[in-house]
């Protein structure tokens, strides 16, 4: 089985990211770029590449266009490329004169389309422009490099359970045949590199006028913000480095120990939390222990893709699911879930994953392209010094045929080899703020401390809930953000790290599972945002409407008969007060539907995570609501049953009473089906 996880980042991101409409963007032959005129580098106004978060307006609150730049600066008349800009305006009438100018991972990350949505909101966006650009060879910029044919391999082995072998081999075909194509188009590899790509930082200064910027990097973000601070220090007023690559390290071969590290302090805080500890204990063995048995025998689970509504069986064992773990360990978002992430699965619920992996496994914005081109020109591609003994055999056992791996693509992939001396320590006195997370699972604190001995003006700081970035993570850490960006050149506070609650894993104590209520806010989510419809809701939502119409319904029908001049019915009262029953259910089921809602929403918006199992368990008699309807539907339908037989209804009575107990009925095995009726048996 093949899940394409190693090479994904920054796992939150996609999260964000899948909730935006499905980018387009394709990659243009570099034939049809011909050699400008005009001066280069320089920047063009024009339309925002991507949607605008909902209260932005173009042209008021952000600034978009392209910054044309040299296809490579040893050749500044050739051809030329195009990235992608958004300026976020500070919301200050007077804003400071040095930008924040973001810089995203991978490589092969779209800054904008990662950024865009949730930086507007933060705290991070007071009295300075934010700068969004995509790199050379990402989502929006031209040319970009996405490799369709690695996704297509993707979706072709998800069901598969291939040898790693066999795997690796299937996906260097895919790589090759995405190449092979970039090359036929005519893109020239050679032009994207970590240095280049540092040329452009210093272009987009130049080219928007600023005399200053201040430079935040993320995951390989991180390394080109080193390689901006070796190249042009003179543009920088201050860079903060988030989750940190060392330019001296290749964070491939060294994935399976900082894999390793990370899976120890994930069960080390398990052990520290009493709850966990109760609820999930020996958590490190009970989860090798699930490894071991699913490689043995795995399981079939269902992935759907949004963008087509189509599903797809996937195949998960062992090795799949360590990789799974080590993805979500990237977003401090899902730290506290996965000791229950990891029970559950144990005793054969996959709804969890069915939830997440879809946002890992179909995406289609991280250009492959760029990453082979940027990480291969890296050097450093001999693993034969790296050694495993010192790390748990489970995650050693295959390195060896993925080191293998990369080394022959980027033999293949044809790029020329960066300067011995871009891979050397980088030593700058430039203000440097240094953030790693905890739970990290590829850049580890070490690598920010390596950073920062070479660095003479650095402050570094570990955040011990964090996993792949600090910022945005912690109003502590956004906190040390700001501050450290008004005055560079001051050690920020960071005492407030050291209040920083223990990670509070999620137990059975704080949630009550209900399988359908991720999928119930991403639905509102789609609502909101993009005012679409999701059918099953809009069909659940028709059906309460229509029960609760009947308070109407059934007293037009009475006036009717009387203007009719037909004598009103002398009726047992228990069979008029049946009448009131599908008015009563309608109610019952729409006080759930808004309270079931608005439950998620505001879990939600306070930054819990819950709803990726259910709801939080003190909302729990909300969960009441759906029985007490199963009585009414029970009574209902005997009263339906009773009209037919009786001699009191009309034919128009007995059809209308039973459409509504059968709307009753199927509103009743709708909640069934999606979990929420027997949520609080379970």
């Amino acid at each position: 089985m093949k899940l394409n996880l190693r090479h994904s980042w920054l796992f939150i991101i996609l999260l964000i990211a899948l909730t935006l409409p499905p980018a387009t963007a394709q990659a243009e032959p570099l034939a049809v770029r011909a050699p400008q005129s005009a001066s280069v580098p320089r920047f063009e106004k024009g339309p925002c590449a991507a949607k605008l978060p909902a209260g932005l307006q173009e042209g008021v609150d952000v600034d978009c266009g392209t910054l044309i730049v040299p296809e490579q600066y040893a050749n500044p008349d050739g051809l030329t490329i195009s990235l992608a800009v958004v300026i976020i305006r500070a919301a200050s009438p007077n804003p400071r004169p040095d930008p924040l100018v973001f810089a995203q991972g991978g490589p092969g990350g779209s800054t904008i389309d990662t950024y865009l949505q949730m930086l507007p909101s933060s705290r991070v966006h007071r009295n300075r422009d934010m700068i969004l650009f995509d790199q050379r060879g990402t989502l929006y910029s031209e040319p970009n490099l996405l490799c369709q044919e690695l996704y297509d391999e993707t979706i072709a082995t998800l069901n598969l359970d291939l040898e790693p072998a066999e795997s690796e081999q299937r996906y260097y075909e895919a790589s090759m045949a995405c190449r092979a194509r970039l090359v036929k188009e005519g893109v020239n590899l050679a032009a994207f590199n970590s240095v280049e790509n540092a040329n452009d930082i210093e272009s987009l200064r130049t080219a928007l006028g600023y005399k200053q910027i201040n430079l935040y990097g993320i995951s390989y973000g991180t390394l080109l913000a080193l390689h901006t601070m070796r190249q042009h220090p003179e543009g920088l007023r201050s860079v903060i480095l988030d989750a940190v690559v060392p330019p001296t390290v290749n964070f491939n071969f060294e994935s399976p120990r900082t894999q390793d590290r990370a899976f120890t302090e994930l069960f080390k805080a398990c052990e520290e939390d009493p709850s966990c500890r109760r609820e999930y204990p020996d958590l490190e063995n009970f989860f090798f222990d699930l490894v071991d048995r699913l490689n043995e025998k795995p399981v079939t689970i269902r992935l759907k893709e949004e963008e087509t509504g189509k599903t797809y069986p996937a195949l998960i064992n062992g090795d799949a699911l360590a990789g799974i773990v080590f993805q979500l360990l990237y977003a401090h978002e899902f730290v506290p879930l996965l000791p229950k992430m990891i029970h559950t699965a144990a005793n054969g619920q996959y709804a969890f994953l069915e939830t997440v992996l879809p946002l890992l496994v179909f995406d289609k914005t991280m250009s492959y392209g760029m990453y082979y081109s940027v990480v291969c020109s890296q050097g450093g591609m001999d693993p034969s010094g790296v050694n495993y003994d010192d790390i748990r055999p489970e995650l050693a056992r295959d390195a060896e045929i993925s080191n293998q791996a990369m080394v022959k693509l980027c033999t293949d992939w044809q790029v020329p080899q960066l300067p011995e001396s871009e891979t050397e320590a980088v030593v700058s006195d430039v203000p440097t703020l240094v953030f790693n997370g905890r739970f990290d699972p590829i850049t580890p604190p070490s690598y920010g401390q390596e950073v920062a001995d070479t660095l003479s003006q650095d402050f570094y700081f570990v955040f011990p809930n964090a996993g792949h970035g600090a910022l945005l993570s912690s109003d502590c850490a956004d906190s040390i953000f700001l501050e450290f960006l008004s005055n560079p050149n001051k050690a920020p506070d960071g005492s407030c790290v050291e209040t920083i609650p223990p990670v509070k894993f999620l137990t059975s104590a704080d949630v009550v599972d209900v399988p359908a209520a991720f999928t119930v806010l991403m639905a509102l989510n789609d609502l909101l945002g993009e005012g679409k419809f999701p059918a099953a809701e809009m069909l659940f939502l028709f059906w309460v409407l229509l029960l609760v119409s009947s308070a109407l319904v059934f007293p037009f029908m009475w006036l009717v008969r009387l203007a009719r001049g037909k004598p009103a019915r002398v009726i047992p009262q228990v069979i008029y007060l049946s009448s009131w029953l599908p008015v009563m259910n309608g109610g019952v089921l729409l006080a759930f539907a808004l309270g079931f809602v608005g439950v998620l929403f505001q879990t939600a918006v306070e930054g819990g995570s819950s709803y990726f199992f259910g709801i939080p368990a003190q909302n729990q008699s909300l969960l009441l609501l759906p029985w007490i309807s199963g009585g009414l539907t029970l009574l209902t339908l005997v009263f339906a049953g009773a009209g037919w037989v009786g001699k009191y209804w009309s034919v128009l009575r007995k059809l209308y009473y039973t459409l509504l107990a059968l709307v009753s009925l199927a509103a009743l095995v709708m909640l069934g089906m999606s979990g929420i009726l027997t949520a609080l048996l379970g």
